[in-house]
This record gives structure tokens, C-alpha cells and sequence, in this order.
């Protein structure tokens, strides 16, 4: 009896966790569709940002870093991206669009972040004009 308990338990909880993945991923499809259009990077943003509240994956943090730049708000996306790396230093993703961002405005951020580029992938770490 106790074992039934536990295997329906366990079953609640993974449909749970299957209903928060599927929520992040139509979210962040979303998001991505919309970054297409200037007018909605606003909503974009706001659906990654409620993506990421369920999700601790890096991933919707690039894209949300991704979409500030689009936006023209650069300085937002490289606070989170730096917020992300301070939780994953070896993040390649995140290091290459930091390096983006960075590159025509603060040649020392773009520095260490092709640096660490290079740490992580010495093969594929040149940067792409």
C-alpha cells in the first residue's frame, strides 16, 4: 500500500515538473518569435522573465540578454549575462554574447570575455565579423 502511495506521488510530481517545462518552452518560443518585431521585444522580455521564474536554466537568460541588445538596452543585457556567469563561469554562450555586446564599448569587458572564450573552446574561440 505504502509502495502505491509513493509511485503516485512520484508520478504527480514528475507530471508537474512536465507541465513547468512545457509552460518555459511555449514561453520562450514565443519570446523568440516576438523578438523578430521591434514592437515586441517589451513582451518578449516579459515572457522569458516569466519563463525563467520555474526554469534555473542559463539558456533563457542568453536569450533575454539577447533580446535587450535587440531592444537597444545593451547595459540590461550585460548585467544579465554577468549575473549568469557569476552562477556559470563556463558558460560558453553566455561569454560570446557578452563579448557582442561588449566589444564597441568597453574593449576591456570584450577582452576578458574573448579570453575566457578562448579558455573554454581554443579551437572555435576567434571572434565572427
Amino acid at each position: 500500500m505504502a509502495a502505491r502511495a509513493v509511485v503516485a506521488v512520484l508520478a504527480v510530481a514528475i507530471l508537474a515538473c512536465l507541465a513547468i517545462m512545457e509552460r518555459d518552452v511555449r514561453l520562450t518560443a514565443r519570446a523568440v518569435e516576438e523578438s523578430h518585431h521591434r514592437a515586441t521585444l517589451s513582451q518578449a522580455a516579459r515572457d522569458l522573465r516569466a519563463a525563467k521564474l520555474l526554469n534555473p536554466d542559463g539558456t533563457l537568460d542568453i536569450s533575454l540578454a539577447a533580446v535587450y541588445r535587440s531592444a537597444g538596452q545593451p547595459q540590461r543585457g550585460r548585467a544579465t549575462l554577468e549575473a549568469l556567469l557569476r552562477r556559470e563561469p563556463d558558460n560558453l554562450l553566455a561569454w560570446g554574447l557578452l563579448f557582442a555586446i561588449t566589444q564597441r564599448d568597453d574593449p576591456a569587458a570584450a577582452a576578458r570575455a574573448l579570453a575566457a572564450r578562448r579558455r573554454l573552446d581554443p579551437l572555435n574561440a576567434r571572434p565572427r565579423r
